[in-house]
């Protein structure tokens, strides 16, 4: 095949610590990892077969499937309990904008090429051993539920083997059970008691069922495998905490993982591959005469006493008490890091969070089936150590472009994190080995997420410390209308409004280019967000005039009566001009980090709650279209540029020497600049001139002379020459327009 290769191929399983998918799993990442492959693995974590609102949201992790990163999906059929869950993710799989090669595991999907274990041929094995190797004739199964087609796949299997060697297998030696451990010890009461008369050998439907068959004859003393032999199916992996220790039949679902990667590889690639076989074979234990096989008792012991001894670090260990005290992100991060040795073999581990994860707004969630909701991604540990600052990306991108300190990817399980019914992001464990977590993993994942969750509340609780005017209408912090009280109060000036009159809304998005500073420094927050609210009441001026907080970050201004086109233009101006000069703001978040939507609409059936719906999807969106520009380090870097002319506009701003003070290529700098702000380095410095000039003219009543010599003109003249031929009035008509108060 081609080597050259390297699709990402997502998995879609369930509650992968289980040993069942740990062996699928296995061998669908040893089997990648041949073919130069990439795998991203999804999974729940609880994957419950019935409905519980609070956790179902963990399903969510499965919309990531749409994602066009991703060149084949392999769904792990049987690990998917529940049947609307089900239905979800085929839907997810089949709504894909492009298609890609799908091959399902351990169940039969129509449309779909599917791979998996001949449970009767493996029964048929078994039954032959028994009958080959030990010479036996009187055999009985305990199978699965009767109503179950695999139950009867296992009977068959054992009565077809029998009647290949004449030996009699009638309709009383199939007995039917639950795949449970109390289905083996009401077998073994029945054998006990004389009610069934004990066979030479009996066959499990599972180790589950054969394990309560043990554990009863080792409390009756009664000998296995003098008195019966014993054999499960599916080695499961617990057989050292049952006497004696049980023969099974290892079901290869290591291969059936590694068939699926064959046939995704064959039709990536168009080449012939040699397929994997998919026969199992049986793991000799002491319920049967052949006796117990070393190699795999010595495999389960190793990998029982790595569990013990990491489930010892947990429990001697503080992680809990230490993850509660957090007070900020930073914390938080240092936190995980201090503790993620308790994680068996992960090699890097990444958190990922939607933008407004520690928004208390209950319609911040309106749009989180959407694979084009930013998050920012915090690197935690990587194979490679690197001091990494947060990562933006949307979230159809599963990860940003450059994993920090990844190297090269390799196998990554995306997990959901999630806390009372509301969905925050997802965590990506990264192994350099085909490898899975287990339930040491999901452990240490409860605490992180519930840390997570004390920080959040930290964060609403500090916010309600510091507030005053608690109302159902109005926002704690700042005092403006909410969302609701916006709402309700243009509705009203709607219903008096005249025929000519119309609704206009400019909606705010502040601090593009920050982090999410809420989080980190709740005094530094609130200074910003009464900023933003001083900044729209100077506009206002009239009680048709309203302002609001709609949510974290967005800020709303809205008028009903008669307005234009221009008079939008000039109130968006002045409320760009007074946010981006206020000082704790500008220190902050910077210049030009405010993002505008806004629209006019005629007062007649005008919509509020609609309006402002529509406005918040076409402002994520103009934010969307921006994220890999604000995820660039050279954005970052020219911003930081940038924000040194606005703050100091007087300064004689020279482009060579800004270029070696800044380290910069003079000639990349220019044709760069103007591509990122769309304006060049020159024209850039004047209007940071102008733009301080605005903010003087609306704040102070300075003359115009010392705001002239204040933006660093020699000449005020000259001043008020290129203060119209930009805004198209004169300073003194810009400070007397009279919609600022």
């Amino acid at each position: 095949m081609n080597h050259e290769i390297h699709p990402l191929i997502g998995v879609i399983t369930a509650r992968a610590s289980e040993s069942e998918q740990h062996q699928l799993l296995s061998g669908i990442l040893s089997q990648a990892e041949m073919y130069g492959a990439e795998t991203a693995v999804f999974s729940n974590i609880y994957n419950f077969d019935e409905y519980y609102a609070d956790v179902e949201v963990e399903n969510k992790i499965y919309e990531l499937i749409t994602s066009q990163r991703l060149d084949a999906l392999i769904l792990t059929a049987e690990s998917i309990l529940n049947p609307w869950l089900q239905q979800f993710i085929y839907q997810n799989i089949v709504s894909r904008e492009v298609s890609v090669p799908v091959i399902v595991t351990g169940a039969e999907i129509p449309g779909f090429t599917c791979v998996n274990n001949s449970v009767t041929d493996d029964f048929a094995d078994i039954a032959a051993h028994l009958a080959d190797v030990h010479g036996f004739t009187d055999i009985h199964i305990l199978t699965g539920p009767e109503d179950v087609p695999t139950s009867h796949e296992r009977a068959e299997g054992v009565r077809r083997a029998l009647a290949e060697r004449d030996i009699p297998f009638p309709d009383e030696n199939i007995i039917y059970g639950d795949f449970w451990m109390p289905s083996g010890e009401k077998l073994a009461d029945e054998y006990i008691s004389g009610k069934r008369k004990m066979p030479q050998a009996v066959i499990f439907g599972n180790d589950y069922m054969a394990y309560g068959l043990l554990d009863r004859f080792f409390e009756k003393d009664i000998p296995v495998p003098d008195a019966l032999t014993v054999v499960g199916y599916e080695h499961i992996g617990d057989r050292i905490y049952h006497s004696p220790v049980l023969t099974t039949y290892q079901r290869n679902r290591y291969a059936v993982g590694a068939r699926a990667v064959d046939l995704i590889m064959k039709e990536l690639t168009g080449n012939d591959v040699e397929l994997t076989s998919l026969g199992g074979e049986m793991v000799c234990g002491d319920t049967c005469p052949c006796g117990i096989d070393r190699r795999y008792l010595g495999a389960e012991l190793n990998s029982i006493r790595k569990v013990q001894y990491y489930n010892e670090l947990n429990i001697c260990g503080n992680f809990e008490q230490q993850m509660t005290v957090c007070r900020s992100m930073p914390e938080y991060i240092r936190g995980l890091q201090d503790y993620v040795h308790l994680l068996r073999d992960v090699r890097g581990v990444y958190l990922c969070l939607y933008e407004d994860w520690c928004s208390s707004d209950s319609k911040a969630d309106l749009n989180v089936s959407s694979n084009d909701k930013s998050m920012t991604c915090y690197r935690v540990i990587s194979p490679v150590d690197v001091d990494a600052a947060p990562e933006f990306f949307t979230r159809s991108q599963l990860f940003p472009d450059k994993l920090p300190g990844a190297d090269n990817r390799h196998f990554l399980y995306f997990v959901p994190v999630f806390s009372a019914g509301r969905e925050l992001g997802h965590f990506i464990f990264q192994y350099l080995a085909p490898d899975c977590y287990d339930s040491i993993m999901r452990d240490w994942l409860k605490i992180a997420v519930n840390a997570l969750q004390v920080l959040r509340m930290k964060n609403d609780i500090r916010a309600l410390l510091e507030c005053t005017n608690l109302s159902e209408s109005h926002d704690s912090v700042t005092g403006l209308y909410n969302r609701s009280g916006l709402v309700t109060e243009l509705e009203m000036s709607l219903n008096t409004a005249s025929a000519s009159d119309s609704l206009m809304v400019i909606l705010v998005r502040a601090g593009i280019l920050s982090d999410d500073y809420r989080i980190d420094d709740k005094r530094i927050s609130v200074r910003i967000d009464v900023e933003m609210a001083e900044s729209l009441k100077k506009v206002s001026s009239d009680k048709k005039q309203f302002c609001a907080k709609i949510s974290d970050k967005l800020f709303a201004f809205a008028v009903v009566g008669n307005v234009t086109d221009d008079y939008c233009t000039a109130v968006r101006d002045k409320i760009d001009v007074l946010i981006s000069h206020s000082p704790v703001y500008c220190e902050h978040c910077g210049f030009n980090t405010a993002l505008y939507v806004s629209g006019i609409y005629p007062s007649s059936g005008a919509d509020p709650e609609k309006i402002l719906s529509a406005l918040s999807e076409d402002i994520l969106k103009k934010r969307q279209l921006l994220a890999v520009t604000l995820r660039s380090l050279q954005y970052r870097r020219y911003s930081e540029l940038r924000n040194a002319v606005y703050r100091s506009p007087g300064k004689d701003w020279d482009a060579q020497q800004t270029c070696r003070d800044f380290q910069l290529s003079y000639g990349h700098f220019r044709a760069a600049y103007k591509e990122m702000f769309s304006i060049s380095f020159h024209k850039d410095v004047i209007q940071g001139r102008i733009a301080l000039a605005k903010y003087l003219l609306l704040t102070t009543s300075m003359s115009l002379a010392a705001i002239a010599d204040k933006c660093g003109y020699d000449d005020d003249k000259y001043f008020m020459r290129q203060f119209r031929q930009l805004t198209g009035v004169t300073p003194n008509q810009y400070r007397d327009m009279s919609f600022i108060s």
